[in-house]
């Protein structure tokens, strides 16, 4: 082990598991962990960390952490969170290694400066102004001149539909500025954007108007692996799931698709890494929505179970300069497929949740993961992360994909409190309790996530 080269692998919260990572890792690089340690997630895991490598900590001067690091003697870099890019691409370009260069870090991190480069390189895409503070009201009323509307309302920096509302109006845009301002964590900065229409019948069916290209860049160039489908999200844009290959797209359809997204990391100088880069279908032809710096979540669980191939493998040979021998759209046995089962907009607490049992033993479905069992409670402004459960599975065909996630409302149910009938008060044993009026004591609703 000791003989392998050193690869910089940020972790905490939502990154890529540390077993994954360790398992393609394995007989080919030794990870160099960097860490905040007030992270609970890295609080949790320190342990195995120590185990699996050695682990550097952020709370350090910036000299002092690249001095520690250059005694590891690297060899390449990777991240795998939006949040890590910058940071990690100002330590590559330090260290000499192989990542984003900075600048190409802040336009893959930052929404409002991607937008802009892509539009300087001639890519159509929708109008885009920044609102720096989302509490001035005022401001705000100013940007919204500039933009038509329905629009979009989302943070600069985020993933995962985090704090992001449709707005149809003004007078709808200073009410979701009001339901940021007032949520515990919320973006300090946001941007609003022209929200893009869906190409006629792109919404029709079981599949999403949008799709994800997943991209190796290496000092060879530019490779697209796959291209992932969506289900239909529900309000406010929060995911519930994705399935590759995209079986739904005609061969045209997809070759624009893969030109739009080379324009964009072309147009962005992308040079290394995996990208996740998604695309919406709309009258125009495809528009980019958004280029991600890092491997899509999720992506290398459905590409090996469809593929047999290993992204996460590739990515770490990459960012050791080492020969990719992937081809373009990877040829798939079958459809992999991941979705998740939200609750839905007006859902505030889970009463109970049945049925995960009998969804396990389904064809197909290869695991059924837990995410937040009965008594949590939800806030919509949260994004996709306040999910149920989410289910991993393969199917033999685009129809398999379509009953797969069908037979999740077959097989489950879920009993929530709803917004109108829902309040939270001082006391109880954990703190808090459930305050309703005396005639909605019995509101309980049985509700299931819109689906296709």
């Amino acid at each position: 082990m000791s003989g392998l080269p050193a690869v910089l692998v940020p972790h905490g919260y939502r990154s890529l598991p540390v077993l994954q990572l360790a398992g393609a890792a394995s007989g080919l690089c030794r990870p160099v962990f960097l860490v905040d340690p007030s992270d609970p997630d890295v609080v949790a895991t320190r342990r195995l960390l120590d185990h699996l490598g050695p682990v550097v900590r952020t709370d350090q001067p910036f000299a002092v952490l690249v001095a520690e690091l250059a005694g590891h003697e690297l060899a390449g870099a990777v991240a795998f969170r939006d949040d890590d890019l910058v940071l990690v691409a100002r330590l590559a370009a330090a260290l000499g290694l192989r990542f984003h260069r900075p600048e190409v870090a802040e336009r893959l991190a930052d929404k409002l400066t991607q937008r802009r480069a892509l539009a300087s390189a001639g890519l159509p895409g929708p109008a885009i102004v920044p609102l720096l503070d989302p509490s001035d009201l005022e401001a705000a009323a100013e940007a919204a001149r500039h933009v038509d509307f329905p629009a979009v309302l989302k943070p600069r920096q985020g993933s995962g539909s985090y704090h992001t509302f449709l707005v149809e109006d003004p007078g709808d845009l200073a009410r979701a500025l009001g339901e940021v301002s007032g949520s515990a964590g919320a973006p300090s900065a946001m941007v609003l954007e022209e929200y893009l229409p869906s190409m006629q019948g792109a919404t029709d069916g079981p599949f999403a108007d949008y799709v994800s290209v997943e991209t190796l860049a290496t000092s060879r160039g530019l490779v697209h692996v796959a291209v992932t489908g969506r289900t239909p999200p529900v309000a406010p844009f929060r995911e519930t799931g994705f399935f590759l290959p995209a079986g739904h797209l005609d061969r045209a359809a997809t070759a624009a698709v893969l030109s739009t997204a080379t324009a964009a990391l072309e147009a962005l100088e992308v040079t290394t890494g995996c990208l996740h880069t998604e695309v919406k279908l709309t009258p125009d032809g495809p528009r980019i929505l958004e280029v991600n710096g890092r491997m899509g979540g999720g992506i290398r669980d459905l590409l090996l179970a469809a593929s047999g191939r290993d992204l996460l493998v590739d990515h770490l040979r990459g960012a050791l300069d080492l020969p990719v021998d992937c081809p373009a759209l990877l040829p798939c046995q079958r459809f992999g497929y991941r979705f998740f089962y939200q609750p839905p907009v007006e859902a505030r607490r889970l009463v109970s949740l049945s049925g995960l049992r009998e969804l396990a033993s389904a064809p197909g479905v290869e695991s059924v993961a837990p995410h937040l069992p009965p008594g949590s409670t939800f806030d919509p402004r949260l994004g996709s992360r306040s999910f149920l459960f989410s289910v991993v599975g393969t199917a033999p065909d685009l129809a398999g994909v379509a009953a797969a996630r069908r037979q999740l409302d077959d097989l489950v149910e879920a009993r929530y409190e709803l917004a109108d009938d829902y309040a939270l008060a001082e006391g109880g044993e954990d703190g808090r309790t459930v305050g309703r009026a005396p005639q909605q004591q019995a509101a309980l609703a049985e509700r299931r996530p819109a689906v296709a």
